[in-house]
């Protein structure tokens, strides 16, 4: 694609209206210093500094703000947060991003809101203090859930669905209702990514890596699978799943599969240092406004590719890619 080309893409996704439900957390990132050679008087333990705290949307939040930044301009959200400091954190931050919060449940009592502690020690992200991770969502909480986008869905143009916690908001017993839904609302693109439960996602685009399509076929996966390898499962996962397949290759790039094409990109060769962590989220993010605005397969790995170049160079931060950051990648690298 060319500059102008790009640049009209996301003119269109300025008036697409993309719906996410999941696992929404925050990230929580501070400088950790341990050898502070202060006590403390009550405890007479080693009294360790932080500094720098910065928040971010982790997990579905994270898709949400790469939404965002790729100027999806209309984006609600699905799903919960407890009624404590994280949750106004996180609610503050889909304000300042302009999110549609109708369908977030603010609850008082039995949830906490999921949070990454992210601490860096001597700048390697050291152990991490988690929160969130007993919530248990009740069937009437989940039943309101469903209203909610059920409702939400007469104006969505795309719908990504999101698991990832070990207690997750979609489990497996969900799944089935999940899918009558999808079935019913034909019109509506759904794109999910699923850590564990995506073997029960039909119809719908799921977003795998090569470990996760290795998982859900119950197969050992090589050091590093190449693309015949990835084809080849990738059509044997399809056969059970009935939807297309987006599969994340790191350096190698992405594949997509569905049943009239098979498409690939190629990573870019970057040479700086990477930060992974919430690449994926980037990827499905872009596929995500790619299929409201009606690219092609061949279009959306371009500006998935691109803008998980651009995400992987952030570091130490769930990072997000804009028009000008891809723009200027693009110009590197045709």
């Amino acid at each position: 694609m060319t500059p102008s080309e790009i640049t009209a893409l996301f003119k269109r996704f300025e008036t697409i209206n993309v719906g996410v439900i999941g696992d929404f957390a925050l990230d929580l990132y501070f400088t950790l210093q341990t050898q502070t050679g202060e006590r403390s008087l009550e405890t007479h333990r080693d009294v360790f500094w932080g500094s720098r705290p910065r928040a971010s949307l982790g997990a579905a939040g994270n898709v949400v703000q790469n939404l965002a930044a790729l100027g999806v301009l209309n984006c609600r959200v699905i799903g919960c947060v407890g009624n404590d400091l994280f949750g106004r954190e996180m609610q503050h931050l889909f304000n300042q991003l302009g999110v549609n919060t109708q369908h977030l449940h603010v609850l008082d009592t039995g949830w906490d809101t999921c949070l990454y502690t992210k601490p860096n020690l001597n700048e390697q992200e050291a152990n991490r203090i988690d929160f969130g991770v007993a919530n248990q969502l009740s069937e009437a909480l989940f039943t309101d859930l469903i209203t909610g986008l059920e409702e939400a869905l007469s104006d969505l143009d795309v719908v990504v669905i999101n698991q990832q916690f070990a207690n997750p908001l979609l489990s497996k017993e969900r799944m089935g209702v999940i899918n009558e839904l999808m079935a019913r609302f034909p019109t509506v693109q759904f794109l999910a990514d699923m850590r564990d439960v995506g073997t029960l996602v039909r119809g719908a685009t799921l977003k795998v890596n090569t470990n996760e399509l290795a998982n859900f076929l119950t197969i050992d996966v090589p050091a590093s699978p190449d693309l015949d390898w990835c084809v080849q499962h990738g059509n044997a996962f399809r056969k059970q799943s009935g939807g297309p397949l987006l599969i994340t290759r790191g350096e190698a790039g992405i594949l997509y599969l569905d049943d009239q094409e098979t498409q690939f990109v190629k990573g870019l060769p970057l040479r700086s240092e990477l930060d992974t962590v919430g690449a994926g989220d980037t990827v499905v993010a872009t596929w995500a406004a790619c299929l409201g605005a009606g690219t092609t397969p061949a279009e959306a790995l371009e500006i998935s590719n691109l803008a998980a170049a651009v995400t992987v160079q952030k570091l130490n931060q769930t990072g997000t890619a804009s028009l000008s950051e891809i723009l200027a990648l693009h110009k590197i690298y045709t």
